[in-house]
Formats: C-alpha cells, sequence, structure tokens
C-alpha cells in the first residue's frame, strides 16, 4: 500500500457567539483538514490547528507532501522522523503542521489494522473521555446563567478564561460558583497575561471560591516566574503555553514548577509527541489535561484517543465544541453528561460530512489575538496586566 495524494481543506466553523478572553476575541474555529489517500482506496484523516493556517497549509502542501507520496502509510516513525528532521530550523510553526499528519497516518494504520486508534497508543484505559464545560469572558451573571445550564447537561468541571481585570473576574468566579454549588470543579486561565506579582494576588483572591487549577498565569517564557506562583498559591497550577515539547516539560520538572501539564497534540506534533509528555509527566507525578485550539472533530476525537489510552488524565478534558454553529463530521460528537464513549470503530471512528466542503475557505486569516469589535483595540502583551 503507497499513499497516492495528500488533500487539504481550510475550514472555518462560526462560534454560536463572540468568545472573549485576555488575548482576543474569537468568532470562529479555523482548521486544516488533511486527507492521506492510499492506492487501495482507504483514506486517513487528520486536522491541523493553529495561529495561521495558511502557513501551515503550505508547509503540508509544499513541503511534507513531496516526502509522503509514495511512503508506506504503515512506516509511521520513518516518515515522521523525516518530517520532523525537515522542520528542525522552523519547529515551532513545523509542529502545527507535523500534528495533522501524525493524525491522519495513525488513522490510516488504525484502519488498515481494523483497529480503533487508541490501540495504537497504548490500548483502551478508560470507555469514556469527560470534557468541560467551557465559559469565556462575559458579564457575571451571563456567565453564571451559562454555567447552570452546563450543569444541567451534565458538566461536572467548567473552565473559565479570565485575565483582563482581577477585580471583575472575581466577581464573575462569585457568580459562577454560587450557581453552580460546591461540587462543580473550577479552573481558570489567564493565557499568560499576568505579572508574578499579579498572579499571586488574583489567584489568592479567588481561591476562595474554591477553583481546582489555574491555567498558565505567567508568560511561557518565566519558568522561575512560574515557579514562584505555584509556591505563593494555594491552588495548583498547569502549563499551557510553557508545556509544547518534551523539552519544556523536561525544564519546568526540573523547576518543579507545576503540579500538571495541559498538553496540545497540536502543539507538540501529534499524538505521539504528545504520548512522551505524557508518560513523562507520569513518571515524575504531574498530572495532565489535553487543551484546545479550537479543534473540529476530527482533532477533537484524536485527543480523546490519547486520554482514553493513558491513565494520567485526571481532569476534563478542554474542548470549544460546544461553541460551534456546525461541524464537518456526518455525525457530530455526542456529549452525554460531558462524556465521549470511545467506540470499537477502526481509527479515529469517525467520518467526514459529504457536505464538509461548504465549510471550506480558500483562505482563512483568523486573527484570534485581537479585538476589532472595540473603538480602542485590545493588544495583549502578555505578562503585563500588574
Amino acid at each position: 500500500m503507497k499513499i497516492t495524494d495528500i488533500i487539504t481543506t481550510p475550514v472555518l466553523i462560526p462560534f454560536r457567539k463572540p468568545a472573549k478572553w485576555s488575548g482576543g476575541t474569537r468568532r470562529n474555529a479555523p482548521a486544516l483538514l488533511i486527507q492521506l489517500v492510499t492506492d487501495e482506496g482507504i483514506i486517513g484523516f487528520g486536522e491541523c490547528v493553529g495561529p495561521t493556517i495558511p502557513t501551515i497549509q503550505t508547509i503540508v502542501e509544499k513541503e511534507f507532501k513531496p516526502f509522503l507520496l509514495g511512503k508506506d502509510p504503515m512506516q509511521t516513525e520513518l516518515i515522521l522522523h523525516q518530517l520532523e528532521e525537515y522542520i528542525l530550523n522552523w519547529s515551532q510553526i513545523g509542529y502545527y503542521a507535523l500534528a495533522g499528519i501524525d493524525i491522519a497516518l495513525l488513522d490510516l494504520k488504525a484502519k488498515i489494522l481494523n483497529t480503533p486508534l487508541y490501540n495504537l497508543l497504548g490500548g483502551l484505559y478508560k470507555k469514556e473521555v469527560e470534557f468541560s464545560g467551557y465559559l469565556f469572558i462575559d458579564e457575571p451573571l451571563v456567565n453564571a446563567k451559562e454555567a447552570e445550564a452546563l450543569v444541567q447537561n451534565g458538566y461536572r468541571e467548567i473552565k473559565i478564561k479570565v485575565g483582563r481585570d482581577v477585580d471583575y473576574d472575581t466577581r464573575r468566579i462569585k457568580e459562577i460558583r454560587q450557581a453552580v454549588g460546591p461540587n462543580v470543579k473550577l479552573r481558570i486561565d489567564a493565557n499568560q497575561i499576568w505579572s508574578v506579582s499579579t498572579a499571586i494576588r488574583a489567584i489568592n483572591q479567588m481561591a476562595k471560591y474554591d477553583l481546582q487549577l489555574v491555567e498558565q498565569p505567567t508568560p511561557y517564557y518565566d519558568i522561575d516566574g512560574l515557579a514562584t506562583v505555584s509556591r505563593s498559591v494555594p491552588v495548583p497550577i498547569t502549563a499551557d503555553e510553557s508545556c509544547t515539547s518534551f523539552d519544556s516539560a523536561l525544564k519546568l520538572i526540573e523547576k518543579r514548577a507545576v503540579a500538571a501539564f495541559t498538553v496540545y497534540p497540536s502543539e507538540a506534533g501529534g499524538l505521539l509527541k504528545a504520548k512522551q509528555i505524557v508518560e513523562l509527566a507520569d513518571t515524575y507525578g504531574i498530572w495532565c489535561v489535553t487543551g484546545s485550539w479550537a479543534e473540529t472533530g476530527i482533532a477533537t476525537m484524536a485527543n480523546a484517543h490519547l486520554i482514553a489510552s493513558s491513565r494520567n488524565f485526571p481532569f476534563a478534558a478542554d474542548t470549544h465544541y460546544g461553541w460551534y454553529q456546525s461541524d464537518v463530521l456526518s455525525a457530530p460528537l455526542d456529549f452525554q453528561n460531558g462524556k465521549l464513549a470511545m467506540s470499537d470503530k477502526p481509527g479515529l471512528g469517525v467520518e467526514l460530512a459529504s457536505d464538509f466542503n461548504s465549510l471550506n475557505k480558500e483562505e482563512i486569516r483568523e486573527m484570534v489575538f485581537y479585538d476589532d469589535e472595540s473603538a480602542v483595540q485590545f493588544q495583549p502583551r502578555i505578562g503585563m496586566i500588574l
């Protein structure tokens, strides 16, 4: 069997309402869908997400495709190693492209072997994968009502974006906690916008509302600062932007900087590399949770296979899926009480909708680090909220 074609399709899924976070306002979920086509008619599905879809598409089409055509898809290690060596000098953006190829290769390989993808990652460890509800920055009472709705739909954990105003965020967390009661887990994500001193003040101020985790309160590059925050607050800290690779995970471990890693297959270079980070974390007693770049159903399901085949995911996973108006799948993902049941279908276990091309955009330039609706544009500067 040989790979005969690589088809890339940029898609843009509208959000049901604008999603404001510390770095800007999102209105859509942009992604690049990948289809690895073989001479025997079996197709592997993958997905790239990240900061710039046009650049990622160019990497896949112009840089990766020559390596992939004619390859035996069962030679996963060889193919991914060649691509990783090729992107060595520009790996920060290259890994976003590599991740989509990794997912597509594993989906294809699992289909060839007629087995679920999770069996290529260690086998089924849990039959269901739990996801958190997701709240962006809004009026405190609006967030409280949204939180109530999530709990009514069975979600037991809620992730809340914060970061623009400490006192305002504290009022939001207070209203959300009062709305959902004491048994729902709340975690917050500042996306590295706070200084060290502000992070300590903000977390201590909000801690009385029983926070489960605080995600990336300070800039990604300041590991010592992140460690200082961790030792100064009563809430566990998880690294997101500071944990994008095996090497960065090692640095966090060396400094004992955090209690958890927020792992992104999209940033790590795919499921196999993300699995390495998860196993490293497990060795050193670090918890893991997956992050979300606003994936479609393809990569959301890929993340679920990683979690389902691992023992080190005690928290509900991230997803923006509940914010989408539609999806690229023939059957939307079915979250029952916030959980996805893992099937025994080969590969990812999902299929593209016949009309998924209706979401195709020739060129996607979705600027997520920007507020285009305000008279005075909000331009984030990480670690500068003092």
